[in-house]
């Protein structure tokens, strides 16, 4: 086992196989670990960041993630930045029976992943609740966690049925948000749904255009703006923000009225050794070499 990886075994000392933890506040701190048994994420206010299936995310708000065993990951906070997520952890037996019903279900390879160990394929890096149901899972959380604190009697079946809601619950909005996306990618191009994004790109690629902007302007959270727009455009957003800059670079080299920090500062680097590394990886020769090139022709 790596230095770098903690593996969790065994958590869940209690004999229900079951446990909730709400956290709030900006101090909260993993190492990149996994576990034995399932766990549910859920972020109820503000922002953290996730490090899950090799990649860094920013996560808000009706972001949840469900992590099968032996997957590696890390939840931290964001330093000044107060925010509050939901823990579930159980074990693969946990929901015993209960979903046989929904044999279908998206969250049936869950647990069967715990019995297998085998990758699930379905398995998406997150899944953003709809605001029209945010609400219904925080509730249930809600519901969860007062049950597991009172304990009365038939707490166990009360938890059990819960979490079944809420997991057939992010089933069905997977499946709504998958519906839309073909929907959507049949009757107009898919970029259409960040025109405004992109505008804003080219309006102000000259200033500093963070992730967290783009999502903002496109009223979504940046893990699931992250994730879309690259679909909708075959790039990531730093990738589509630095062919802007790159092909507006390229328009003041052939005008050459400007010196190359002038341009690289101009188009929204801040740096020069970082315009001419991008430059040359988009377009396979260096600022000065193009406009060598411009001159010639």
């Amino acid at each position: 086992m790596s230095a770098q990886l903690m593996l969790f075994k065994d958590q869940l000392t209690d004999d229900f196989q079951f446990k909730f933890i709400r956290h709030k506040g900006n101090n909260h701190r993993q190492r990149l670990h996994m576990h034995d048994y399932i766990q549910i994420a859920y972020v109820v206010r503000g922002v953290v960041t996730h490090h899950f299936c090799d990649k860094m995310l920013t996560v808000g708000k009706g972001d949840l993630f469900i992590i099968p065993p032996g997957q590696a990951h890390s939840i931290n906070t964001i330093e000044d930045k107060e925010c509050e997520f939901v823990l579930l952890d159980f074990m693969p037996t946990f929901l015993g029976d209960h979903l046989k019903p929904f044999s279908r279900s998206l969250f049936q390879h869950v647990v069967q992943y715990g019995k297998s160990g085998t990758s699930s394929e379905w398995l998406q890096p997150w899944l953003h609740i709809s605001p029209a149901k945010q609400l219904l899972v925080e509730q249930l959380l809600q519901d969860i966690q007062e049950e597991v604190e009172h304990r009365e009697e038939g707490y166990e079946f009360s938890v059990q049925i819960n979490v079944v809601k809420l997991l057939i619950l992010i089933d069905r909005e997977f499946r709504k948000t998958e519906r839309q996306r073909q929907t959507a990618s049949g009757q107009r191009p898919q970029y259409e749904q960040f025109h405004d994004v992109i505008r804003y790109i080219q309006e102000n690629y000259g200033q500093d255009i963070p992730l967290e902007q783009g999502a903002y302007i496109a009223g979504m959270t940046p893990a699931y703006f992250s994730h879309l727009f690259k679909k909708a455009t075959g790039q990531t957003f730093v990738e589509y923000l630095h062919e802007v800059r790159i092909e507006r670079a390229k328009e003041l080299i052939r005008i050459g009225a400007h010196t190359m920090t002038q341009i690289c500062f101009q188009v929204g680097f801040r740096h020069l050794s970082h315009f001419i590394r991008t430059f040359k990886k988009r377009t396979g020769m260096t600022p000065t070499d193009y406009k060598k090139a411009v001159s010639n022709n």
